[in-house]
C-alpha cells in the first residue's frame, strides 16, 4: 500500500485509498476538481456557483474556502452539511478522518433535526421561473432592500412548499460554518408574518461573519443585521442571552454598539451594567422611530458614529425613572 505523507502543524498521514475515498465523495457531490500541491483541490463552489473553480479544499487539513463568496470551514463534513449533501456520505468521511471533523455522531443527528433548513428551502441566488422565486426576490430586494451581495453572503433563500411556504429564509451559521438558527418571513400578504424554528434563540447570530477583535453592533432582527452589514449580531429577539454575553467577555470586545428599540433597551439594562462592570464599553445607538432595516446602511453608519457611550451615571439616571 502506498502512503502519501503531507506535513502540517499536526502530523497526519493519508493513504491513497483514503484520498480516493474522499475524492469520490467530493466528485459525486461537487463535480470534477483540479489538483494542486500539498493536498489542495479546486472545485466549483456550490454556494455562489461561480463559473470558475474557486472553492479550494485541502484533503488533509480539511480546510476549505471559496475565493469569491468567502464561504469557508474547518472540515469536509462541514462542507458537505452546509451544501446539503446526502446523509449517506458521512460514514464514508468518518472512516477516513475519524474524530478529526468526521460525520455527525448520534448526538449530532439529534441536533441536526432541529438545526437544519426547511426541506423546501431554495437559495435566491439560483434563478428560477417559479413565481414564488420572483415574489421572494422582489420582497428581498425591494421591500427589505437586500443587495445581490447580501443575498449571496447570507445565503438568503425561500420556500415554495411545506410549513414555510411563501416565506423568505435567512440562515445563521456559527463560527464553524454550521447552521445554528434561521428566520422565516412571509413575502406575501399573509396573516402569518413570522415563523422561526422551535429551538432556543440562545445562539450567536451570524457568528460566521463576526470579528470579535473589532467593535460589534447588536440589533434585534436578521434584516437589521444585514442592513447594518459590518460586524453585526442579530438577537432574533429583544434580549441579550447568555451565549452572546459570554462570548463578548471571552473575546474582550473593545466596544458594543447597542441598536435596539427602546423597550429592548429597558430589558437589557441589567446586561449593560454587567458589561460595564467587566470593562466593556457600551454605546447606545439612537434609532428614532425606524429600525435599522428601514434606516438603511448609510444612515446606520452615521447613527453608530454618533452613538453616545453609556456611563454608570447614565445607568443610575435610567434606573431612577423605572
Amino acid at each position: 500500500m502506498v502512503v502519501i505523507t503531507v506535513l502540517f502543524p499536526y502530523s497526519y498521514t493519508m493513504t491513497t485509498i483514503q484520498i480516493e475515498s474522499v475524492m469520490q465523495v467530493l466528485h459525486t457531490h461537487l463535480g470534477k476538481s483540479t489538483p494542486h500541491k500539498d493536498g489542495e483541490r479546486s472545485f466549483s463552489c456550490p454556494f455562489c456557483n461561480h463559473y470558475k473553480q474557486k472553492l479550494q479544499v485541502n484533503i488533509v487539513s480539511q480546510k476549505w474556502h471559496c475565493w469569491v463568496c468567502n464561504a469557508r470551514g474547518q472540515s469536509i463534513s462541514m462542507l458537505l452539511r452546509k451544501s446539503n449533501a446526502s446523509p449517506d456520505v458521512y460514514p464514508k468521511i468518518k472512516e477516513v478522518y475519524g474524530d478529526r471533523g468526521s460525520g455527525p455522531s448520534s448526538d449530532f443527528k439529534t441536533s441536526r433535526t432541529l438545526y437544519s433548513l426547511p426541506e423546501s428551502y431554495k437559495p435566491l441566488y439560483i434563478k428560477s421561473n417559479n413565481p414564488d422565486y420572483r415574489n421572494a426576490l422582489y420582497y428581498a430586494m425591494k421591500t427589505r432592500k437586500l443587495s445581490a451581495i447580501d443575498i449571496l453572503k447570507h445565503q438568503v433563500g425561500y420556500c415554495d412548499s411545506g410549513p414555510y411556504a411563501g416565506m423568505l429564509i435567512v440562515p445563521s451559521y456559527d463560527d464553524q460554518g454550521i447552521l445554528n438558527y434561521y428566520v422565516g418571513r412571509s413575502f406575501y400578504d399573509s396573516s402569518l408574518k413570522h415563523k422561526n424554528p422551535p429551538i432556543s434563540k440562545d445562539v450567536i447570530g451570524f457568528d460566521s461573519h463576526i470579528n470579535w477583535s473589532e467593535p460589534i453592533t447588536i440589533v434585534e432582527g436578521a434584516f437589521d443585521a444585514i442592513a447594518t452589514k459590518r460586524n453585526t449580531i442579530p438577537l432574533f429577539g429583544k434580549k441579550i442571552l447568555p451565549k452572546l454575553r459570554t462570548q463578548i467577555l471571552h473575546h474582550k470586545v473593545p466596544r458594543i454598539n447597542l441598536a435596539l428599540d427602546a423597550d429592548a433597551y429597558k430589558d437589557s439594562i441589567v446586561e449593560i451594567e454587567y458589561f460595564l462592570n467587566n470593562n466593556i464599553r457600551v454605546h447606545y445607538v439612537e434609532l428614532g422611530s425606524k429600525d435599522p432595516n428601514e434606516m438603511g446602511y448609510h444612515n446606520m453608519i452615521d447613527a453608530i458614529g454618533e452613538a453616545r457611550e453609556i456611563t454608570f451615571f447614565d445607568l443610575i439616571q435610567y434606573k431612577m425613572t423605572l
